[in-house]
């Protein structure tokens, strides 16, 4: 496991809040989003897979945070050429035993860093006037490779109509620990139970650039899947610029519904969803993503709890 100095979290920070146009106040990452209270079913087999708590059996209670991904809290929702930006969905799960623990996916399939300096070096390569990166990032992809799929991806993005209909990739490598010890290395995602909604011409015209927020907002009852898909031993577990092959052993390990809005959505919002915040019967592998996020995540709630929030147009 790989542990970042405190000056190369800096460093990432830093390229963050100048690159990618973040406020004061608002997270470094997913400025803008919405919480909701949310209930998690596990499926009846999964005390078979791994013992955590919210596994066992009983549904249990969440906070899920919905978001535009972008540093900026002003990001639209969708760019030209009927593209869409990059979503998350971030999960705290509140135990019985009063533990917590935490999931953040994204709408892609892989990630275009597998290092801390790998992503300090694509996140300078943004431009945060135009929310795209700049030309040089072509001499970075000569030299690197393996980040051209995700940048792609990123690229590629199709345009939604709705977060309901959005399938978010968990991209990190975890163990599950079962009842009796075997660790199973696999990556989750969350499956959305509505179809694809691409964007009607009526409302590509009608719609604001933000509009994913109002939207989910008045959609009832929106679930999704926990899909987890089991490694075979020669896939990568510490790489999440890699991709794993499409017919790995996969399991349907529950339901996730979302319930109402947070009321107080200010204070929800110093909610640390650190993909690191696992309890036993989950494991962590040795992703230095992964664990890099939990650092800068950290960073990025002691600045903005500390800056005061300024206020922004409501969708």
């Amino acid at each position: 496991m790989t542990i970042e100095s405190q000056q190369t979290v800096l460093r990432a920070v830093a390229a963050m809040e100048e690159h990618t146009g973040t406020v004061p106040g608002y997270r470094r990452a997913h400025a803008r989003g919405v919480v909701f209270h949310a209930t998690f079913t596990p499926a009846a087999t999964m005390p078979s897979v791994t013992t955590a708590e919210h596994f066992a059996g009983p549904p249990v209670p969440a906070l899920v945070r919905l978001s535009n991904a972008a540093g900026s809290p002003y990001a639209p929702d969708r760019k030209p050429g009927r593209h869409g930006a990059t979503l998350g969905l971030a999960i705290r799960f509140d135990l019985p035993s009063g533990a917590h623990a935490s999931w953040a996916g994204v709408n892609l399939a892989s990630f275009p860093a597998r290092d801390a300096a790998e992503f300090i070096r694509i996140t300078e390569l943004q431009n945060a006037e135009t929310g795209r990166p700049s030309p040089r990032i072509l001499g970075h992809l000569a030299t690197h490779p393996h980040v051209l799929p995700a940048v792609k991806g990123i690229a590629g993005l199709p345009e939604t109509a709705s977060f309901a209909a959005t399938r978010f990739n968990g991209l990190h490598t975890y163990y599950a620990v079962g009842p009796d010890g075997a660790r199973r290395a696999f990556r989750y995602s969350w499956v959305p139970e509505a179809p694809a909604q691409p964007l009607t011409d009526v409302q590509r015209r009608s719609w604001p650039p933000q509009y994913l927020i109002s939207e989910i907002r008045q959609y009832p009852a929106v679930g999704w899947t926990l899909r987890l898909t089991f490694a075979a031993p020669e896939d990568p577990v510490d790489d999440v610029t890699r991709r794993w092959p499409d017919d790995r052993e996969t399991v349907d390990a529950g339901r996730l519904v979302l319930g109402t809005p947070v009321e107080d959505q200010a204070a929800v919002e110093l909610t640390v969803f650190d993909p690191t915040a696992v309890v036993a019967g989950i494991e962590l592998s040795d992703d230095p993503i992964l664990h890099f996020r939990s650092q800068v995540y950290s960073e990025s709630y002691s600045r903005r709890s500390g800056e005061e929030r300024p206020a922004i147009k409501p969708e």
